[in-house]
Order: structure tokens, then C-alpha cells, then sequence
């Protein structure tokens, strides 16, 4: 072999790199879609009229509840709380209704989004999805004004169009982080926890403005639409296709990179479902999903059981989604840190921060299920369960990345529409349970059940995940060509401090071969 070849890339001698402004764009274009998606959670207070539901539900009877076990404050009127009223008469069946709309579209989405992705790269699908939900979102209030199914069909095209968004960015990751950066990019994916801070917080306060409600739309409807601006003048699919880039970087990215993504491959459909390790990652993306989702609830659950005024309520309920925050830096380092030291294996770092993120939280809910009215030690108890759950920034993602690069896209796509059925399912399994009975007891079974189902998930990922790249991935015709060269693949960019990263092993030429993330 040639000494060019195994000369070690050289990177970009500037501070801020290329490919800094893709993984903060993607983080951005995340956290505007999560604002969009959620706005309406808290918009939804003012845009119905709570009077009008009242005196509805006094003359059909309103039910008053007695739980033997109820904290301070005993008896739980069903039926919506006070509060500034609105336009809409609309009951709680239909609010649950407008707010699953997303959710269906979201689910259908994922697939038709990941092979788009793969197809014809990120960068117009992310654009795509981004734009036509930001322009959906300024849309809203007039299909509200237009009637309940104007705004359901709003709601599930908002869905539709975002369901590319993650796939774009899987695809986005394996075409621009090298492999020693790929834990890196994962904090991309704190974008979501961003969007849900920003969306929760600022959603109220334009809510008590003149405009009133309407303008939490225009406002974050707007950002999407001047990031889709700064998405487009800036983004590329790969290294190769920016015209800005550094070609010191470019040669870089390009260098430290096992398994780019390649377009126009046809998907193995065949084998990708037989692949025990996709089931595997669908498994612990439901885990993840399902707590996601229950955390959403969590201000039902807050004034049923607890009884916490609205303002307290709120400043709850945000408790999860601020140490997510923390937690998906933190975990981003972690497993960094896991891979680095190779104290573990790879497999094994993937177990261990997935069950960090899957049966913590279980205990957790077992604990607030367990210790009854105690306020500090529930809320304590949510906390560290946001905090953990964010380890799906870094594991479930990342080992998608791994056994595939090539069809990033089209996996991830798989994987989230069979994970996101959790959010048309967890509301229904939620309200079967606490709809017609809302006492301590009820919430208590559906969280003993919210940590059966994360420990069984879990153990179907452990026994059934790899780390090993798929022979699906590459051709047959371009590992035949690759096994009469040299198996595996030589980079000399992991030498002295970058190859800590890397678990490597010795080629017979004596170079190192990188085997990374």
C-alpha cells in the first residue's frame, strides 16, 4: 500500500468547523419542529371555553370522586378546571382527539421519510419537513377557526410532514460526523428537549398577550420558517456537495469515516425485518416512546392525584424535560467516555447506557407509585426520570448509526413509526384506566405497568442487539470487490489520542484498523 494512504488526515485548523454549523442547524430544525408539536398542549387552555363545558357537564351530572387513598384535597371533580375562557366548546375526548392527530401523522410518516432520506439525502427532506409544518403551525389558528376537522386534518398533516425530520437527520449524522464524532452529533438530539422547554415556557406567556393564543403559532411558525432559510444556504448533503467547506476538512470528514451513507442503494426490505437487532431497537425505542409520552400526561396526573394549582402544575411538569436537558449532555460524554477507555465492549456501553434509560425510570414510577402523597419524593423520582430517559440521544440512536450507516435513513424510519404508535396508545391506556376512575390507585396501576413494559423491553434488547455493521448494508457486489483488497478498512486518523476511541485491532501490514461507531 501507498505511504499517502496511510499518512494521518489532517483536519481544519479553524475553531469553528463545517460541519459545527451542520450538527447546530440540526439541533435548531429539532427543536423548532418540538415547539410546533407541542404548543398546542398549552395553547389548548385558552382556546377552549371552559364555562361553556362546565354548565354542559353540570347538566348531564358531573361525577364527584372518592378515593380512600387521595392526597390532601379529596375529591377530584371530573371535568375541565377554570381558567380564561375561549372559543371553542370542545369536550375532553375531542381535545385528546386534536392532540393524537399529530401523533398519527407523526407515525405514518417515518417510513415514506427515511427512504426519502436515503434517497435523495437529508438536507431537502429536514427542509421539507421543517417548512411545511412551520407553515401548518401559522395555519392553525384559522383551521381551529374553520371547524374541529379542519384542525384535526391540520394536525395530522403536521404529523406527516415531520415524520422525515429524525431520518433526515440519521442520515445527515453518517455523511458528516466522523466516526470518532458520532457520540458528538448525538447531542443534536438535546434539540428536542429545547423545543419542549422553549414551547412550554414561552407558549403561556404569548397566550396572555393581545393577540392571545393564535400568536404562539405565528411566532414559532415564523422561526421555522427563517431556520428553513439558514438550512438552505448552509446545508449540504454530504462534505463533498458544501461550497463553503474547507477541503483540509473536507478530506478529513471524508478520511475518518468507516461507512458513509451512499444514495440510490435499493433497501434490502427482506432483510432488514428479518434483522433480530432492528426488533431489538424497536423494543427499547417503545421503552423510550412510552415514557416520553407518560411524562406528557403528567399534568393530569399532577392536579388528580396531587392537586397542584395550574401555575404549579406547569412549573412540574417542566421538572422532566429540564434534566433531559442535562441528561443528554451528560450521557453524550459518558458514552463517549465508555467508548474511549473501552472499559466494556461496545455491545456492552449500549446496554449499559440503554438501561440506564429504560430501568431507572422504571424504579422510579415504581417509587411514586409506592410512596403515596409524598410531593419531594415524586417529583424528585420524575426528575431523575427525565434525566435518564435522554440516554436515547446517545445509545439507541448511535447503535442504529452502527449496524447500518447506508440505510440510516430507512432504519430509523422502521424503528420510530413502530415506537411513536406509543403516543396514540399511551393517552388511551392512561384513560382506560383513570378516565372514569381518577384516584391515586388508578395512576398507581398505570405506572406499574409503564415499568413492566420497560423492563421487558429492555430485555429484548440486551439478548437480541449488535453492534456488528449488517452484511445488508454494503451490496454483495462491493464486498466481494472489498474482500479481494483487504478486509476492513485502514484509517490512520484513530493514531495516539484519536484511537482511544476506536477498538482497534492490527492489520497484517501492522497498520491500525479502526472498527468505531
Amino acid at each position: 500500500m501507498s505511504t499517502d494512504v496511510t499518512k494521518r488526515p489532517k483536519d481544519s485548523k479553524s475553531f469553528w468547523k463545517t460541519r459545527y454549523t451542520m450538527l447546530l442547524l440540526n439541533t435548531l430544525g429539532l427543536a423548532i419542529c418540538n415547539t410546533t408539536r407541542v404548543n398546542i398542549s398549552v395553547a389548548i387552555v385558552d382556546m377552549v371555553n371552559g364555562t361553556a363545558l362546565r354548565e354542559r357537564v353540570a347538566v348531564d351530572g358531573g361525577a364527584v370522586f372518592h378515593d380512600p387513598d387521595a392526597c390532601p384535597g379529596e375529591q377530584v371533580l371530573e371535568g375541565p378546571s377554570g381558567g380564561k375562557d375561549g372559543e371553542f366548546i370542545w369536550d375532553t375526548q375531542m381535545q385528546g382527539e386534536i392532540l393524537a392527530g399529530f401523533y398519527y401523522g407523526y407515525t405514518l410518516g417515518h417510513i415514506p421519510g427515511g427512504v426519502l432520506a436515503d434517497r435523495f439525502g437529508g438536507k431537502v427532506v429536514l427542509l421539507f419537513s421543517v417548512l411545511v409544518s412551520s407553515l401548518l403551525a401559522i395555519l392553525t389558528p384559522l383551521s381551529a377557526w374553520a371547524g374541529y376537522y379542519a384542525l384535526f386534518i391540520n394536525r395530522f398533516c403536521q404529523g406527516l410532514t415531520q415524520g422525515g425530520t429524525i431520518p433526515a437527520i440519521q442520515t445527515t449524522v453518517c455523511t458528516w460526523a466522523p466516526d470518532h464524532e458520532r457520540s458528538l452529533f448525538s447531542l443534536i438530539f438535546l434539540g428536542m428537549f429545547i423545543g419542549n422547554l422553549v414551547s412550554m415556557a414561552v407558549t403561556g406567556a404569548l397566550c396572555e398577550t393581545v393577540i392571545g393564543w393564535p400568536l404562539s403559532f405565528y411566532v414559532f411558525g415564523g422561526v421555522g420558517i427563517l431556520w428553513s432559510v439558514s438550512w438552505f444556504l448552509q446545508a449540504a448533503d454530504s462534505p463533498a456537495q458544501h461550497p463553503y467547506i474547507d477541503p483540509v476538512e473536507r478530506s478529513y470528514i471524508e478520511a475518518t469515516i468507516k461507512s458513509a451513507a451512499k444514495k440510490n442503494l435499493p433497501v434490502p426490505w427482506k432483510s432488514i425485518i428479518k434483522t433480530p437487532a432492528i426488533w431489538a431497537l424497536v423494543a427499547i425505542m417503545i421503552t423510550f416512546d412510552w415514557s416520553f409520552y407518560l411524562l406528557v400526561t403528567l399534568p393530569l396526573y399532577l392536579g388528580q392525584v396531587l392537586h397542584y394549582d395550574i401555575r404549579s402544575n406547569g412549573i412540574i411538569s417542566a421538572v422532566p424535560h429540564m434534566t433531559g436537558a442535562a441528561g443528554s449532555v451528560a450521557f453524550v460524554w459518558f458514552t463517549n467516555f465508555l467508548l474511549r477507555k473501552e472499559f466494556v465492549s461496545k455491545i456492552w456501553t449500549f446496554r449499559i447506557i440503554n438501561a440506564l434509560g429504560t430501568l431507572v425510570p422504571a424504579v422510579a414510577l415504581v417509587v411514586v407509585a409506592l410512596v403515596g402523597c409524598d410531593s419531594a419524593t415524586i417529583i424528585a423520582m420524575l426528575a431523575i426520570s427525565g434525566f435518564c430517559t435522554a440516554t436515547d440521544c446517545t445509545g439507541s440512536y448511535l447503535n442504529m448509526q452502527i449496524i447500518a450507516p447506508n440505510y440510516a435513513g430507512t432504519i430509523v424510519g422502521i424503528v420510530n413509526m413502530f415506537a411513536n404508535l406509543t403516543g396514540i396508545a399511551v393517552p388511551y391506556v392512561v384513560g382506560a384506566f383513570t378516565n372514569d376512575n381518577p384516584t391515586r390507585a388508578a395512576w398507581n396501576t398505570v405506572f406499574y405497568l409503564s415499568a413492566a413494559v420497560a423492563t421487558v423491553s429492555y430485555v429484548v434488547y440486551a439478548v437480541f442487539t449488535t453492534t456488528e455493521e449488517q452484511p445488508w448494508n454494503v451490496p454483495a457486489s462491493e464486498r466481494a470487490q472489498k474482500a479481494n483488497v483487504n478486509e476492513g478498512i485502514e484509517n490512520t486518523a484513530f493514531d495516539e489520542g484519536v484511537t482511544q476511541i476506536a477498538d482497534r485491532q492490527t492489520t497484517q501490514k501492522g497498520h491500525w484498523k479502526a472498527i468505531v461507531p
